[in-house]
Formats: C-alpha cells, structure tokens, sequence
C-alpha cells in the first residue's frame, strides 16, 4: 500500500480523496487516529488492516461496503462509526478488534461476511439488521464478553461456529424463520443453559 508499514502517527486525508486503496495504510501500527472525509466512497481491503495503535474511526456517509480486513487486527479500535449508506461488511472487516466494545450495525446492511467479528471480546451486545439472511462463519466467534445478541426473522440460517466460545452468552432466541444451524455454531458457549429450536429448523449439523 502507499503508506504501509510506515511509522505514521496520525493522518488527515484531504476532501480530494474519493477511494483508499487496498492496503493503503495497512501495518502503519503506530498510527492512533485518522480523519476520512466525506468525500471518500470506497475503503479497499486492509486498507487499515494492522493499525494496532488506532483507536476510533468514522466511516463517511457515502461508503457502501465494508470491505475484508479493512479494520482487521486494529487491537485498540475502541469505537467505531459505520453510517447508514452501508450495506455490506466484508469478511474480517473487523476480525480481532479486541477493544472494540459496542458497535452499531446500521439497518441498510444485509450482509455480515465470514469471521467479520471474530475475537471482538470486548463487544457485550449485538443487534443484527433485519436484511440479514445469514450469520456467516466465524462471525462472532470468540466474542467472549457477548451477553445478548438480537437475530432477526430474516435470518434463514446460522453457519459453522458462527457464534462458538462466546462463553459469556447467556440466551438466544433462534426466530422460527431459521431452517439450518451449522456445526459448532454455539459450541463452547458455557454459559448458555437453555435454547430453543423452532420447528422450521430442518438441519443441525455436527
């Protein structure tokens, strides 16, 4: 990426800018904050991925998707900003964002990707959008300190270990629009005593 790898701290992009490219900022892991304008719409894949350093981000209102990795491994991103204009949040968007302790997933989105959440140990509660059809793999697995969690009655299917070793959890309410659950997709989610299956689930696998 243009800036990779470099030892920048902090960085303010001009209004000039419509596109940050893939891996534009990636491994900059000294930087704390950056100021992305309005005039941004696309933010590529990793393009912030490994900034270990950042702390909080808005995401500009005219940003559609969420790319993979975009926020990937950003271990001290506290808060986050995703504007209504998204509807997709890629795979691994923000995959290890261990400080990351709320999150609002606005309701234009209608796609969660694989592992999007994975290891948000910090996060406590979820609400997913009633677009979403599918929690994808991995996407909130090892959120350890996840309580509650709303799923929607769009959502037709919970994938392989799609919320597994979330051991704080304490209930989830499965909507009877769910007809597949995938393996392992709340294993390890000690803390979880009682769950009922509605009868439209047709399939749990191993």
């Amino acid at each position: 990426g243009a800036f990779g790898y470099c030892g920048l701290t902090s960085v303010t992009i001009p209004n000039s800018v419509t596109s940050i490219h893939i891996d534009a900022f990636r491994d900059c892991t000294s930087l704390t904050s950056v100021t992305i304008p309005d005039s941004v719409t696309n933010i590529g894949a990793y393009a912030f991925g490994y900034c270990r350093a950042l702390t909080s981000v808005t995401i500009p209102d005219g940003v559609t998707i969420i790319d993979e990795g975009t926020f990937a491994y950003c271990n001290e991103l506290t808060s986050v900003t995703i504007p209504d204009s998204v509807t997709d949040i890629g795979n691994n968007a923000f995959d290890y964002c261990m400080s990351l302790a709320s999150v609002t997933i606005p309701d234009n989105v209608t796609n969660i990707g694989s592992s999007a959440f994975n290891y948000c140990k910090s996060l406590t509660s979820v609400t997913i959008p009633d677009g979403v059809t599918s929690i994808n793999y991995s996407t909130f697995k090892l959120c350890t300190s996840l309580t509650s969690v709303t799923i929607p009655d769009s959502v037709t299917s919970i994938d392989i270990d799609a919320f597994a070793s979330c051991k704080s959890l304490a209930s989830v309410t499965i909507p009877d629009s769910v007809t597949s659950i995938g393996g392992v997709a709340f294993g390890g989610c000690e803390s979880l005593i009682s769950v009922t299956i509605p009868d439209s689930v047709t399939s749990i696998d191993m």
